[in-house]
């Protein structure tokens, strides 16, 4: 009467003592004194007008749940998951509370709870002091020896008092129920506490259906619970596996519509955001239903075992999805952030950000989600040890077969520390060359005329690497690309001097026109018993395979188009050895005046440099700096028009080629 009395007016005081007798006899008052408070807050606000308790009868059911929680803090748990470990002790401790209603009032001796100084005597008389007391004629033991906590001091249920007492309770239910009414007897306080929704109180609204209504609810069906337990939870989960069907239908649209494109990477970035929304409502709505079966519809027993774990295990593996998904979407915004704000919103510079910035979001994705994987290990019953002993058989395999996959992260790292490679420039590593798409964790990727190649971090690491792209010191500089063509000239007909002088001239004149050149250098390579060549050396800027194959062909076509345009403004005109020497001397004028009448011509020299066996050769020069391709072939047909109209009013003939045949007379 004196514990009952003190825990009414000092409600917040703690159960556990430093003896069994404070512990034992502070819960039995305190669960007695909630059994009492719960009837009385149930008739008190019964007939209050509304379906919801009001803000007084909410007060007082608080203060009831304070009770209740300070005498479920003297059980030892520590046997349970810890999943469930908070429903299995407050349905353990009301069982332990009617167990010892059973005891205390059918023990036919007296029963002597040890204070300190009576736990102080027995451990003087024991061979071994212990600090554990088991309650006469029966197996409840408190103990202040605690294995999760070595410096406790205070006496608590035991461990394995805690996991038997539901066995407990079912050998002394019927006895139970014929025992004498008395003070503190708290004859149907479980029955109530499995039979209505809610924890210690059930909704207003259900109190106040009819006496049949309710009787037909609190049937039990299956597993030990009750028909209202059953519809309702079956509902909830089908409407959350329905919900689950149709956001899993709409996260994988999202997936097929992904792309690698780098010019897709703002649409990427919304579509990332677009999977953390719909995975988002699948976390929330699991745990929502774990609440509903858990708190609302109080589940007992192995029913809430089963299903506490299965959406403990479900609610942690949404979330991990969910964190991968949030910091793959976060990288992505950050890049396009981090892009904005330097003002250049160059695709090419996107991708690089994108790049190490997803790079970064991973391994932190990776490492919250070993923390959520260690905290479901823990909520399904693993202990902290074992669970810690567990996560060495990873290391194990990296270290006996998957020792390539952490040679690829290091390397990784490597590549993405000391940067030989930026995503977006033009370079070779190996064999293999193309422009760069991605440096990852594992592997880097490289865009080569007939696909995308996938190299591992080890192996990039190993080869050479040949970095086409000219890296600026400035921070954030255009990923140029090199170029380098070598194009052969007529070995049968080699350049003269005066021709390689105008061809390096053409060639570096239409360089020096074009913005998309950069730095070009040109020459013509004169090697001992090899042919002329014709060789640029140039950077350029572009994005694509089909960008740096048009600018090869480009390049290509047109250079070609200055060797054929030298190789036609420099020839030979021969004349026949009849030609005087006024006609001789006309030549060079003639020429000269048909040259002056077209446009985009000059004449540069017509020199007579040769004689030949069968006429006088000059050699003529002509330079065209501007036409175009198909220009230039127009005006060359109308200046060999006009000199073979000229030549032939100056009475010049032009010689045809003459061979001499000798035939011996064999008689």
């Amino acid at each position: 009467m004196r514990r009952t009395d003190l825990w009414r007016h000092t409600p917040l005081g703690q159960v556990v003592g430093e003896s069994p007798q404070d512990t034992l006899l502070n819960f039995y008052a305190v669960m007695a004194d909630v059994s009492s408070l719960i009837e009385d807050v149930e008739t008190s606000h019964r007939q209050n007008p509304g379906l919801f308790w009001n803000r007084q009868a909410r007060a007082e059911i608080e203060e009831v749940e304070v009770l209740f929680n300070a005498a479920v803090e003297a059980l030892d748990g520590s046997s349970f998951a810890l999943g469930v470990r908070p429903y299995l002790k407050n349905e353990a401790a009301i069982q332990l509370k009617q167990v010892l209603d059973f005891i205390f009032n059918s023990s036919r001796q007296s029963i002597s709870i040890p204070d300190a100084s009576a736990m102080k005597a027995l451990n003087d008389g024991r061979s071994k002091d212990t600090q554990s007391w088991t309650l006469p004629g029966s197996s409840i033991v408190l103990t202040s020896e605690l294995a999760d906590n070595p410096l406790n001091s205070t006496f608590l249920f035991s461990a394995e008092t805690v996991a038997e007492v539901a066995s407990m309770y079912r050998q002394v239910q019927q006895q139970i129920a014929d025992l004498d009414d008395q003070a503190y007897l708290t004859r149907s306080f479980y029955q109530d506490y499995v039979h209505q929704p809610g924890r210690l109180f059930p909704p207003k609204w259900y109190l106040n259906l009819p006496a049949g209504v309710r009787t037909v609810l609190e049937t039990r069906v299956l597993f030990g619970q009750t028909l209202f337990q059953l519809m309702v939870s079956m509902i909830s989960i089908l409407l959350l596996l329905m919900l689950l069907a149709r956001l899993s239908r709409l996260l994988i649209r999202c997936y097929k519509r992904r792309s690698h494109d780098a010019e897709l990477i703002r649409t990427l970035d919304s579509l990332a955001w677009k999977r953390v929304v719909l995975v988002l409502p699948m976390v929330i709505a699991t745990k929502a239903v774990e609440v509903i079966i858990d708190h609302y519809l109080n589940f007992t027993g192995t029913a809430l075992v089963v299903l506490t774990l299965l959406f403990e295990a479900a609610y942690f593996s949404l979330s991990v999805l969910l964190v991968f998904l949030f910091f793959e979407a976060l990288g992505r915004t950050l890049s396009v952030g981090l892009v904005r704000l330097s003002g250049d919103q160059a695709i090419w510079k996107l991708s690089r950000t994108s790049n190490r910035m997803m790079s970064i979001c991973r391994i932190m994705s990776g490492v919250v989600a070993v923390v959520l994987i260690y905290k479901l290990l823990l909520q399904l019953g693993l202990s902290p040890t074992f669970v810690l002993a567990l996560s060495t058989v990873p290391g194990l395999a990296i270290g006996l077969g998957a020792s390539k996959l952490l040679g690829n992260l290091f390397s990784g790292l490597s590549l993405q520390t000391d940067r030989p490679l930026k995503v977006g420039e033009f370079c070779a590593i190996g064999d293999t060359q193309g422009f760069l798409t991605k440096i990852g964790l594992r592997s880097v990727e490289i865009e080569t005329i007939t696909g995308r190649v996938t190299i591992p971090n080890s192996v990039a690491d190993d080869c050479i690497i040949n970095n086409l792209s000219r890296n600026s010191v400035a921070s954030g500089a255009v990923p140029q690309q090199g170029l380098d063509l070598s194009l052969e000239l007529d070995p049968d007909n080699p350049f003269s001097p005066d021709q390689m002088t105008d061809l390096l001239a053409l060639a570096r004149s239409y360089v020096a026109s074009q913005p998309n050149l950069i730095n070009p250098y040109l020459t013509i390579e004169l090697e001992p018993v090899s042919p002329q060549r014709l060789r640029c050396i140039v950077r350029i800027h572009v994005e694509t395979w089909r960008d740096y194959i048009d600018m090869q062909e480009t390049l290509t076509l047109t250079f070609n188009q200055l060797i054929e345009r030298v190789d036609r403004s420099h020839f030979m005109l021969g004349v026949s050895y009849d030609s005087s020497d006024e006609q001789l001397a006309a030549i060079p004028k003639i020429l000269g005046e048909i040259i002056a009448r077209t446009p985009g011509f000059e004449l540069k020299a017509c020199r007579l440099l040769e004689i030949a066996e069968f006429s006088y050769n000059f050699k003529c020069q002509l330079f065209c700096p501007s036409l175009s391709y198909e220009q230039f072939q127009d005006a060359i047909d109308v200046i060999n028009r006009e000199l073979l109209h000229e030549l032939a009013a100056a009475g010049i003939v032009i010689p045809f080629p003459t061979a001499i045949e000798i035939q011996k007379d064999d008689g």
